[in-house]
């Protein structure tokens, strides 16, 4: 039951589901730099320069990103805009998601209750077999592959639909840096990030079992499905420049590609590396090291944001926000209710107000506004 609910939320409900972040930005790597906005209740999108190119026109609740050109206008299902707001793919289709690295997920009907990948002229790049029920699922291209669970196991397809890695995983999150996290012993428990996602007790036929098992210990393996050490970690995020935080009992350290550690476990917390550097968390407080494990900035912040273009958001929500740069400093005079990283030469600010009200505005790394629009 637990799964089923899991995935009713996930495909019906897939807007709702999403842990989306209080101040709207752009969290995936492929998206095109177009950015949302509000005004008079409606939705639309600038570009980077701040011009409008998409009239603020649609409902509230559209709050995707742009992808191959294309903006998804239902709810997990309906049509696609382009960049200047034109309905240019209307499938008609039971479900179709956001596109990812070209494809995105959809179903013809739903009698048909099997999923397959369309490209951007609406046609199926890898035709409709991948059957629905309470242990089978489908996820959107990630790092070149995408998920799918069979009978409660994971694997990865190729853009041809072919499985590169066979669905014998317990559990695996998305290939990032060529690298994926997963866990193949059981039975456990992996948490759930949130929303629907709940988390799951692996394998499927262990929740017959009344007690909670214990949490999961995870590794990681390559594109070929290699694994990559026999070491297994306490919890474990995803590889970002050849490198990914680990947890080896209470601390945190990172592994390189080969499995072994190459930052010796002393954090509190730890990210993965962006721009050259990684936030990591000590006493309570956060700072930034560079790949040799050296605390370039130490920890001082009580929240940081992970450094994009030069510059990375630090602070908390009763001070505010501002902008670091590398050396630590200020980048430019302002302070923030909240504050967003850097996409596209363009971040996402919350000026004053009570959430999701206020004065809202897209800076650039000057500090300058190149939009603002309130919410009343």
């Amino acid at each position: 039951m637990r799964r089923l609910w899991a995935v009713l939320c996930s495909v019906q409900l897939a807007w709702a589901c999403d842990m989306a972040p209080l101040l709207w930005s752009i969290q995936s790597p492929d998206a095109d730099p177009y950015y949302r906005i509000v005004q008079n209740g409606r939705v639309g999108y600038i570009d980077s320069q701040g011009k409008i190119v998409v009239a603020p026109t649609l409902d509230q609740w559209v709050r995707g990103e742009f992808h191959s050109g294309l903006l998804l206008t239902g709810v997990a299902d309906g049509p696609y805009i382009d960049a200047t707001g034109k309905t240019v793919l209307a499938t008609g289709f039971y479900r179709n998601w956001d596109f990812s690295e070209g494809l995105a997920v959809a179903m013809r009907k739903d009698t048909d209750r099997k999923w397959g990948y369309i490209d951007a002229s609406g046609s199926f790049a890898i035709p409709s077999q991948f059957y629905t029920s309470p242990d089978d699922y489908v996820w959107p291209f990630s790092g070149g592959f995408a998920k799918v669970k069979v009978k409660g196991l994971y694997g990865f397809i190729d853009r041809r639909g072919k499985f590169a890695i066979s669905p014998t995983l317990l559990n695996a999150g998305d290939f990032s840096d060529g690298m994926v996290r997963v866990v193949l012993e059981g039975p456990c428990f992996v948490p759930g990030s949130g929303g629907c996602d709940i988390g799951e007790i692996v394998p499927p036929n262990s929740e017959k079992s009344r007690a909670l098992p214990p949490r999961c210990r995870f590794t990681f393996i390559d594109k070929s499905g290699h694994v990559i050490s026999a070491v297994r970690f306490d919890d474990a995020r995803p590889f970002s420049e050849g490198l990914a935080p680990v947890r080896v009992g209470a601390l945190w350290g990172y592994i390189g590609k080969d499995g072994a550690m190459a930052i010796s476990p002393r954090f509190d917390d730890a990210e993965p590396f962006s721009d050259g550097v990684a936030a990591v968390g000590r006493g309570g407080l956060h700072g930034y090291i560079d790949k040799s494990g050296v605390l370039v900035i130490p920890p001082q912040f009580k929240q940081t944001g992970n450094f994009h273009e030069g510059l990375a958001y630090v602070g908390d929500p009763e001070s505010g926000y501002n902008y670091i740069d590398h050396s630590g400093r200020q980048a430019f005079r302002g302070t923030f209710m909240r504050a967003t990283n850097f996409y596209h030469g363009l971040a996402h600010v919350q000026r004053n107000g009570t959430f999701p009200l206020g004065r809202f505005a897209y800076i650039d790394t000057s500090g300058s506004a190149r939009f603002t629009y309130s919410v009343q």
